[in-house]
């Protein structure tokens, strides 16, 4: 009788496994030292913060195309990605995720920077151009489609003396840097209120402050 519940317990677990859908969360960077700490790592930034929260712990992949983790939540299977690839690359490290995994029914929310926000600000949309984005490009031209989720984080414009590409390259100053972590800490929070809800974490983000940086 008892080998009989045991049983009917691990098909109830196998069961609710399997009704589980699958979320893939990805971090954009350029993952070569010389880049660490840059503007346009915030993404990837802000993916590794909410692994720590979450006590995770990334592996890399044997092809060294991507590290990963995941969790569980109540009705999804939460995956992080961070490709290893260079930032204009970025789709060739989710393809080889996706490959890996064998994952083909998903949702994904790409967390990346963006320069015609204002630096602070936060934009959830699903399906947008690429604005000029390379690590977006790459993912859509290896997706074949737009069709998922960014979370795009506020950098502002460069001033104009200053070329945009080595703008995003360059490193925050040291007053940025000082809200640069409460950016990324309500990026954490924003990140669990949509997975419980979509429209909630939506709102959630565009409520967020202006911070005007001296």
């Amino acid at each position: 009788m008892e080998n009989l519940k045991k049983v009917q317990m691990m098909q109830n677990q196998q069961k609710k496994v399997e009704t589980k859908s699958t979320f893939i969360l990805v971090g954009l960077w350029n993952p070569q030292p010389k880049y660490i700490n840059t503007r346009h790592n915030i993404g990837a930034d802000a993916l590794f913060s909410y692994s720590q929260k979450k006590n995770l712990q990334f592996e890399l992949d044997n092809s060294g195309s991507f590290q990963s983790t995941k969790f569980e939540i109540e009705d999804k299977l939460v995956n992080l990605l961070i490709p290893m690839t260079s930032m204009n690359n970025s789709g060739q490290g989710l393809k080889a995720f996706l490959m890996n995994t064998g994952i083909k029914d998903y949702e994904m929310m790409v967390i990346h920077d963006d320069i015609d926000l204002a630096f602070g600000r936060f934009r959830i949309k699903k399906g947008s151009s690429d604005g000029g984005h390379n690590g977006i490009k790459s993912i859509d031209s290896s997706l074949g489609h737009s069709n998922y989720w960014r979370f795009k984080i506020g950098l502002g414009r460069p001033p104009s003396s200053l070329d945009p590409a080595d703008y995003v390259l360059s490193r925050f100053n040291n007053d940025e840097r000082e809200e640069v972590e409460f950016i990324i800490e309500d990026s954490m929070d924003i990140i669990d209120i949509f997975l419980e809800n979509s429209e909630n974490g939506i709102k959630k983000a565009s409520e967020r402050r202006i911070i005007d940086v001296i």
